[in-house]
C-alpha cells in the first residue's frame, strides 16, 4: 500500500461529515432518456424531496426551465432549495461538479473548488457545459477554484477524511484521461486530497462507461471501514471476479471490509447495467440507498442501517437513472457551503 510523505495543504472531508448542502443538475428531455424522461424525472422529484427534508439542495437548471422546474417542485424555498440557472450537458454532479475540499494551511480552514477536468469518460460523450461548472460556479459563489494537474472524476475517488482514500487502476490510469504515471497521481491526490495511504483497487462493474469508479465498487463508511459487495457471488455472475478481487486488495490493504449484497444482474433496454448497493450518498441525518426491485433491496438497506444506527436508510428506485449507466451517489455532489 503507497504512503504518500510530505505535510498536506487541502483534504478532502468524508462524506458523513457536516456540509451545507448537495449539488445537483436537473434531466433535460433532450439527454438521450430513450423514453424514461418521465420516470426520470420522477426518481428526480423524489431524490430533491429526500434531500430537502434534511439539507439544502442547489440544482442547475435550464434558464428557460427554471419557471417551469419551480413551479414543478412547488417553489423555491431559501432554506431548502436553490435553482442555479446554469445549462449542462448532463447530470452527473459527482463527476462534472467541483470536488469540495478544506484548505488546512494558514489561520483558518478555507473551503475551495478542486476542478477534475472533467471530459466526460475520456471524451465519451458532449462534456463542453458540464467541463465549465467548476468555473461557473467558483465565479457565482466567489470560491477559490484550483484545477488539478491530473484528470480525476469525483467518482473515481472516496475518502475517508483521515488519510486513506480508494481508487481504480482502469479509472485513474486509463490512457484516455491523459494523466500522469502512477507515482505522480499517488502524490498529487496527496497533496490536493489530504491522503496519505493510497488504495488501489483494479477494474471496476461490468457495463460501467466510467471505465470502473470506485463509487460502484467499493466506499468508506467510516474511518480505516469500507463496504464492498460481495465476494460471495455465483461464478456465472460477469462481476465475481473482479468483486472478489476488490475484496482481496482491500483485505491485504489493512482495510476493514464489510459486505454488502450483490443484486442480480440488471439489463435496461437491452443492455446490462452496473447496479450496486455501494453507489449510496449520505445525507444529513439519512443515507439514500439505489434499489432495483429485489429481495437484496432491503438485506442492503439493513446492512447501512446497522452501519449507521443514527440515520435513516432510505431505498430510492434507481433503475430509471441507472438506464444512462450511474445511481444515487453519482447524481450528487455534496457541498461545504
Amino acid at each position: 500500500m503507497p504512503e504518500v510523505e510530505g505535510e498536506f495543504e487541502y483534504r478532502v472531508p468524508a462524506e458523513w461529515e457536516p456540509r451545507a448542502g448537495t449539488l445537483l443538475a436537473w434531466p433535460q428531455v433532450d439527454q438521450a432518456w430513450s423514453g424514461l424522461y418521465p420516470a426520470v424525472q420522477d426518481t428526480f422529484v423524489h431524490l430533491q424531496r429526500l434531500l430537502r427534508e434534511v439539507e439544502p439542495v442547489t440544482i442547475l437548471v435550464s434558464p428557460d426551465e427554471q419557471s417551469t422546474i419551480a413551479r414543478l417542485l412547488g417553489g423555491e424555498d431559501r432554506e431548502s432549495l436553490t435553482l442555479l440557472p446554469l445549462p449542462t450537458n448532463d447530470i452527473w454532479m459527482r463527476d462534472a461538479g467541483p470536488i469540495g475540499a478544506w484548505r488546512t494551511s494558514g489561520d483558518a480552514p478555507e473551503a475551495v473548488l478542486l476542478d477534475g477536468h472533467f471530459n466526460a469518460w475520456g471524451e465519451k460523450y458532449p462534456h463542453g457545459l458540464d467541463s465549465l461548472i467548476p468555473l461557473m460556479l467558483a465565479r457565482r459563489w466567489h470560491r477559490r477554484r484550483l484545477p488539478l494537474p491530473f484528470r480525476v472524476e469525483g467518482g473515481a475517488v472516496d475518502c475517508d477524511g483521515c488519510g486513506h482514500l480508494l481508487t481504480t487502476e482502469s479509472v485513474l490510469l486509463d490512457p484516455n484521461r491523459e494523466n500522469p504515471g502512477r507515482s505522480e497521481l499517488e502524490a498529487g491526490l496527496g497533496h490536493y486530497f489530504g491522503a496519505r495511504h493510497i488504495h488501489w483497487l483494479g477494474s471496476g462493474l461490468t457495463g460501467d462507461d466510467t471505465d470502473g469508479h470506485v463509487d460502484n465498487l467499493a466506499r468508506f463508511v467510516a474511518p480505516g471501514q469500507v463496504v464492498c459487495p460481495g465476494p460471495d457471488v455465483p461464478s456465472g455472475h460477469p462481476d465475481a471476479d473482479t468483486l472478489a478481487e476488490a475484496h482481496r486488495r482491500l483485505s491485504a490493504a489493512g482495510l476493514e471490509v464489510i459486505a454488502l449484497p450483490v443484486p442480480e444482474p440488471v439489463r435496461i433496454q437491452g443492455r446490462h447495467q452496473p447496479a450496486s448497493y455501494a453507489n449510496f450518498y449520505l445525507a444529513a441525518d439519512r443515507v439514500l440507498l439505489p434499489a432495483f426491485g429485489q429481495a437484496s433491496d432491503q438485506q442492503a438497506i439493513g446492512v447501512m442501517q446497522d452501519l449507521f444506527p443514527d440515520r435513516q436508510v432510505v431505498g430510492l428506485d434507481a433503475r430509471a437513472v441507472l438506464a444512462q449507466g450511474g445511481a444515487i451517489h453519482c447524481l450528487a455532489q455534496p457541498l461545504l457551503w
